[in-house]
This record gives structure tokens, sequence and C-alpha cells, in this order.
């Protein structure tokens, strides 16, 4: 293979020197045997987008040939794609990396600086990946004195595609609508995507808030990838509107997270710049610095590093979107849009290598910063756990293991905050550890802000998301063994029963085993009232909303019967016990008309243009990898060809949908005939306004004499109107099926979007609703939450023979609110069977 490549350069040396004067005109010393980027494509770099595979095989090559190289696989994507990253540094580091590795991770001073340059999470932006071909070449062919310093003092990582799902989405579209000479006009198809476009992952994630989430396996490998290794920086490298120039941090000052230790944004931030900036007025690019973009959230791939005593950057690109495209001055080409990507990365190296005493000074302080805040906080640990829910518990501690958060089993117990949280049964987190800041950041409702205007989420507690019974520690408290893995539920043994077996709805994957059982031919049924019995050798109570699988009323034999549940608990970890008969102790007995069979989902969901891609993706998401459940996807242009029929619950997420008059009529129809339709955030507005539910939304307040502002104010002023993302509490009406499974009334619910929904006329109606002062955490502006306050979270509604259920807000926000998917899982299953009180009859099958 090198000998291919050596021929290549002979036959066709201007593919190895007629773009370097463009990319890199000072390089005087490049080792010939190194082939370039546009030797190995066969194309100029910025001619052509490059899929994923090619950029892979070029790291590989480099890996073949250069003795700075060494390349490591760090898993694959939901596609199947490789994630790679290159360990650049010189042999002699290589000799002895492991040694350096573990060394860095105990923060000592005599090892080369340990830095990461990460590349393309957007998909639909690309020129960062074709930059991170051009730095790696340079890296590997450069014998400039700079280079072989950066070699001895630096070990650097370099991930050249954060996204190769998203990448390739958006590189084959470019590729096959690229015209020949290219299409500079912003309305040719090569510049406007189709939906949902390149920018997310295969479940339409956006991976640059997932580092905290841990969501998604490119996130998963990452991070742990970072922890390997711990690098004293990180670079991000994204694109923005086509009008725009180029951003290197620092950015909005009053949109830090106050919690990170000031140093990286008053010392290290502005200093780094400097560099930046000369590498920007070397080439003439024009540039800006302060006017946006936050460092709040921990999940961004240039923030999650300052939580963990290094500093990330962000690199902003205008983008081509294709490879020629039409501005406000001259026209903007995809080469260009590279070259600034490339530029930033080398200017990186010459930060890191120039300023490695301020990066260990800035470590050096975090740590001892955080410490000193730990120690000074009144908050001593952090109790959590719900021994009802085991499955969402373990869920939560294994996002804290992710992130190195030091997880105990509490030692004794204790009560907090009125609870009892029992030894054993659930676990504590010391504030006291060297990742104080990552523990405040899971487990804070709240920070100090300097803005009212977000980029993004303004606040992003997981124990809210996983909606996890905690309290704060305030004296002393015992631990027991550290957690070092996530706990996994091993289910107690399935004894055989010819009557029916008996299950709880409290743990998180109760549903997932609801739809194995029917998908194995088991007739599943609920009880919508509790009761007490003896099951499994012991009086236990059972909840509403409990499984019971009668063993004679099967299609199934009662071995299949027994074998499937066996089967289903295994792979659960769902508790089932065999009872003998069906008369109770307390409550219903098994043969009432509450218990009620429960019908296996159809789903359907539009998506397409005008629709959320994102909160499409989220449900896509949730029933694929945590119910194991099919959902059919039908493009809003094929809607008119669905039968309805075919599916008896619709799913419809926020966007913009059509209201022609045949359109919602089929739709009110099918709801009237006996379907399903579940609507979030502004598909229930638009439910509502089209008449197909009579309940109301709360009334857009009007200013009759609006105060004069100045224009300046106006993006301020407007913006803090937004919501960004907030945490809420609501009342769950837990009688009802959409609460079963939940054991408090008192749910923490995530809230971005400005849809307020009138509590309902029907007493009954109104599932769950916000209270006067419903804030738990985060910025809302005084005039949206006098909107949110009192106002119904959830509605049911029955028309005709089917229902309605409008979710005021999303329960699956990206993938982390594992506290509100089982209201959305109750809405899937219990909808179909859902009637308001005045449509019962006992014994009525709904």
């Amino acid at each position: 293979m090198k000998k291919l490549f050596l021929l290549l350069l002979v036959a066709c040396p201007f593919l190895a020197s007629a773009q370097a004067s463009y990319f890199y005109p000072k390089a005087t010393a490049l080792n010939k045997n190194i082939p370039t980027p546009e030797a190995f494509l066969g194309y100029p770099i910025g001619s052509h987008h490059t899929r994923h595979d090619k950029i892979v095989e070029y790291f590989k090559l480099l890996d073949q040939l250069s003795d700075r190289f060494v390349l490591e696989e760090i898993g694959q994507t939901i596609g199947h794609r490789v994630q790679i990253v290159a360990k650049i540094t010189s042999p002699a580091n290589h000799a002895r990396l492991e040694e350096i590795r573990k060394k860095n991770l105990e923060n000592a001073t005599d090892i080369p600086l340990v830095i990461q340059l990460g590349y393309n999470v957007h998909g639909n932006e690309p020129s960062s990946s074709e930059a991170a071909m051009l730095t790696a070449y340079y890296l590997a062919a450069s014998e400039e004195e700079e280079t072989l310093k950066w070699m001895n003092d630096l070990v650097i990582l370099l991930d050249p595609v954060y996204n190769p799902d998203g990448r390739d989405r958006h590189t084959h579209w470019a590729n096959m609508h690229k015209g020949t000479p290219p299409v500079s006009d912003p309305l040719d198809r090569e510049h406007t995507e189709a939906w949902p476009g390149g920018r997310t992952n295969h479940y339409w994630f956006d991976l640059n808030r997932d580092w905290f989430l841990g969501v998604h396996p490119e996130s998963q490998n990452r991070i742990k990838f970072f922890h390997q290794w711990r690098p004293y920086l990180m670079t991000d490298h994204h694109e923005m509107g086509t009008t725009s120039t180029f951003y290197f941090d620092p950015g909005k000052y009053t949109s830090n997270n106050p919690i990170v230790p000031p140093y990286i944004y008053d010392v290290v931030h502005p200093k780094f710049a400097e560099y930046f900036s000369k590498g920007m007025n070397s080439i003439g690019s024009m540039y800006f610095t302060e006017e946006a973009y936050d460092k709040l959230y921990p999940g961004y791939g240039s923030s999650y590093v300052n939580f963990y005593g290094g500093i990330g950057f962000l690199f902003e690109q205008a983008s081509s979107r294709g490879h020629v495209q039409e501005t406000s001055t001259i026209p903007i080409t995809f080469g260009f849009t590279i070259r600034n990507q490339f530029t930033a990365s080398l200017a990186t190296l010459r930060g890191a290598a120039g300023e490695k005493e301020m990066l260990r000074k800035l470590r050096q302080n975090f740590f001892s910063s955080a410490m000193a805040q730990a120690k000074a906080s009144p908050i001593k640990g952090y109790v959590f756990g719900d021994p009802m829910d085991a499955s969402r518990t373990n869920a939560f501690i294994n996002l804290l293991l992710m992130h190195q958060v030091e997880v105990y089993e509490l030692g004794q117990s204790v009560t907090a905050n009125g609870k009892t949280f029992e030894k054993s049964k659930t676990y504590v987190v010391p504030t006291e550890q060297t990742n104080y800041i990552m523990v405040r950041s899971a487990f804070e409702k709240d920070i100090t802000y300097r803005d009212s205007t977000f980029y993004d989420a303004s606040t992003w507690s997981l124990v809210h998301a996983f909606n996890m019974p905690h309290a704060e520690l305030r004296a002393a408290f015992t631990k027991g063994n550290r957690i070092n893995a996530t706990p996994v539920k091993v289910p107690v043994a399935v004894s055989r029963s010819e009557y029916a077996y008996l299950a709880d709805m409290t743990d998180y994957q109760a549903h997932k085993a609801i739809y194995q059982l029917q998908q194995s031919g088991v007739i599943v049924r609920s009880s919508f009232k509790p009761f007490s019995m003896s099951a499994g050798g012991a009086e236990r109570p059972f909840q509403r909303g409990a499984l019971v699988i009668p063993v004679q009323q099967q299609k199934l034999d009662s071995d299949k019967v027994y074998e499937a549940v066996k089967k289903v608990s295994t792979n659960t970890g769902l508790d089932f016990f065999a009872v003998d008969g069906g008369l109770t102790s307390k409550g219903i007995d098994l043969g009432s008309g509450s218990v009620r069979t429960i019908p296996t989902p159809k789903v359907l969901m539009p998506i397409g243009n005008g629709l959320t891609a994102g909160e499409a993706g989220e449900v896509w998401h949730v029933l694929d990898q945590r119910l194991g459940m099919p959902i059919t996807k039908v493009d809003m242009s094929n809607f008119g060809r669905v039968n309805l029929n075919n599916y008896n619950v619709l799913v419809m997420v926020g966007g913009n949908y059509p209201t022609d008059k045949p359109t919602v009529d089929r739709i009110k129809s099918w709801v009237q005939g006996g379907g399903t339709l579940i609507t979030l955030k502004t598909a229930s507005e638009w439910a509502i306004r089209q008449g197909i539910v009579k309940e109301k939304l709360v009334p857009i307040d009007t200013i009759k004499n609006p105060k004069r502002v100045d224009f300046e104010w106006a993006a301020d002023t407007e913006g803090a109107r937004q919501i960004g993302g907030s945490i809420f509490q609501v009342d769950l009406d837990v009688t009802n099926p959409l609460g079963f499974g939940f054991t408090d009334r008192k749910v923490s619910i995530y809230r971005n979007g400005r849809t307020y929904l009138q509590p309902s006329k029907s007493r009954y109606s109104t599932v769950a609703q916000y209270g006067p002062s419903p804030l738990i955490g985060g910025y809302i502006h005084k005039a949206e939450l006098k909107k949110v306050a009192n106002s119904a979270a959830i509605l049911l509604s029955t028309e005709g023979q089917g229902r309605v259920i409008l979710f005021s807000d999303n329960p699956n926000f990206r993938g982390t609110w594992y506290g509100t998917n089982k209201l959305f899982f109750n809405a899937l299953f219990f909808g179909p069977i859902l009637s308001l009180p005045g449509n019962f009859g006992f014994g009525e099958e709904e």
C-alpha cells in the first residue's frame, strides 16, 4: 500500500502540492513519504465531501506510515460506523504512553501535556472533519522544529468525527446534489437539506447535548475514553450561519457556569484568544468573541472538560452548507471554511505548547477550589434511591458512574426531608470528593444566573430528570461499600402456577415486560385498583396498574405461559409472583371488572417537514431502545395514504401540522371511532385549535400600552421570555391509569416550550397539574411563570369511543427523563382502554 501511494504522488504531483500554499503555506519541511489527504482521496480537500469510511481509511494509513501515530477504535455508532481516536506524539512518548496516561490521571507534571482535538459533532457542519485530516497529515508529515517540539511536549488525542452517522447523511446529500460548476444560489437543493438533516445522529439526537446525559453509544464511548485520559484541553469545532464569520472563545461572560472556578474564563480563555486571533489574522479571516455562546451546560463538547479541571474551546465557522454559497459579501467556499478550522487547530496546538504551565495551574486551582467548596458546603452528601423501582435507580447510578462520581451504599438508614431512606435499599453520594463540581451539577436544582437569555437549558439536575427520591444530608452519615459497577437487578425465581402470575407496575421495565409478553402471545391484564394477597410466600400489596396474567384464559397452554413469564422476567428483571387463586385479602379480587386486558400498542407517528425532528427522534429512540417496540414513522407527505384503522395509537410531536379540513376530519373521525391520540407540546395546541378536543389553551396576554424600549435591547428583552429549559413540579393523579406505577403524586417535569393548557372543565380530566409555585429550578420570566402556575400538564379527553391525551411538555426529553417516560408509556398502553367516569360499567371491557 505504501508503494502505491508513493507512485500516486509521483504520477500526480499537483495533488501533493497544489493546496499546500492555501492550507499550510509556511510549511517547508514535509515528509514526502506521508501522503496528503488529496493524494489519498484523489480529489482536492474542499472540492468534495469526504465519507466517514474514507476518513477512517486515511487515518489507518497514517497509522501504518507514521511512527507518531497510533490509532484506537473506541466503539461503534448505532449505524455501525467505527469511532476512532488518533494518539499522536513522538516515538519516545509512544514507548511509554501507558505510563504517561496513568501519571496524567494523577496530575503529574513531569510528563507531556495531554490534549484532545474534537471535530464534527453536528453532521451537517462538515468542514472540521476535513480540517481534521489536514491536521493529522500535518502532524504526521511536518519536520518543522515547532512540530517536533509539539511531538515531544504533547500527547495529542485527535477524534476526527464525533458524529459519523450524521456526517454521512449530510455528506451523501451534499455530494449527490453538487453541480459542475458548483451552484452558489442558497435556494439550490444542495444547500437545503431534506428533513431531518444531517445535524443529528441516527435517532435525530443532538450529540452536542449528550456529553452530560450519556444516552447514545457515540457519547458513552467518548466519555469512557475521556476519563481514561482526562485531557487538559479539548476543542469542539462547529459551523454557524452562512453570513457570519468565525467565532472563538471567550464567549458571553454572563453565560459562564458560576460553579466552575473562574480562572478558566478570566485568565485562560483570554490568553488563548491571543493565539486564535494571531492565526486568523495571518490568513485575513474575520472573527468575533464574547457576543454569544454559553458555557453553562455541562453537556457541550466545549464545556464537559471544564468540570474536570481542563478547558474546552468552541470554534464556530460560517458554513458553506455545501461546496459554495452566496453571502452578503463574496461567496463562501467549502475550502475556505476548512482552512479556518485547520488554522484554529494549529493555533490550539501552539497555545497548548506555549501555555503548558498555565494549563497545569488551571487544573491544580480547579481541584483545590472544588475541594474548598465541598468542605465549606453545609451539604455533606445526597442520599437517593427508589426501592420500588430498582431499574430506574440503577440507570441513575450508571450515569453517575459514567461521570466518575463516587457512589456508596447507604450504611445506616436515615430520615431527611421528611423521607426515610433504608440501609441496603438506597445509596449516598458524598460531596467531599474529587469530582465535587460534577456532583453539584447532577444534584443541585438551581444555580445563580448572571443572565436571563439562554442558548439552551437553564438547569439540568439529573436527580430530577430521573424523578428520583432524594434528600440533602447536612449531618454526618454512614456510607457502606463503594459502588464500582452498575447494580444489576436479579428478579425472584418464578414459581409455576395454574391460576395466575402477578407483577407490580412500579419498576421502569414493566412496560417492556408487557410488550414482550404480548409478543409471546400472552394476554396481559392490569388491575385498575389496588389489592393485597399472599404471593410468593408472603402477603404483598399490589399498586394500581399491577399486571395480572391469568393462566387458563390464554390461547397458550400453561407450560408456554410459564416459560414466557420466566423468560420475560429474566430479560427485564421484573418480579413475577405465582398465585393459586383469585381471592385477595384486601381490595378487589382478580376476577373483578377493574382488571382489564391491555391491548398491544400499534403506534403511528407522523414525521417530516415542519415537525420537530428531535422530539420525533426521542419517541423513536425510547420505543426502540427502552421497550423494543416498533413504531411506524410516516412522512406527512404520505399521511393521506395511511389507513388509520391499522393503528390504535397516533403520536403527534411538536411542530406545524396541516389545518386542511380533510386531514383534520380524518384524525377526528379516527379518534371518535376508538383511536388514541397522544399529542406533545405544540401538537396539543393544534388539536385544541382544530376542535379535535374541547379543551382550552391559557389565553395569550396582551399589553395595551407597551413600554418603549431601545432597539439594542430587543434581543435580550424578547429572549428573556423564552423558556430555554427549566424544571417544574406537578401534582399527578396516581389513580388515573396514566399515573400507574408512580408512588408519589409530586413529579418533576421538564419544560422548554410555551404551550399552556387550561385545566379541564371535567373534574377528572386534568391528570397532572402545575401548582401555584411550581418552579423547582432554572430560569423563567415572571410573566411566563404566571401562565405555568395552576395550568394543566396532562389532559385526558374522551371523544366518542376514543380519547386524546394532551401533554403540555415533552416527557421523553433528550432520552434522559426516566421520571416522565412512564407517563408516555402509560399513554401508549393504557390509552386505548381509558375512559372517564360515567363510561365505566362494572365488569365491562372497554
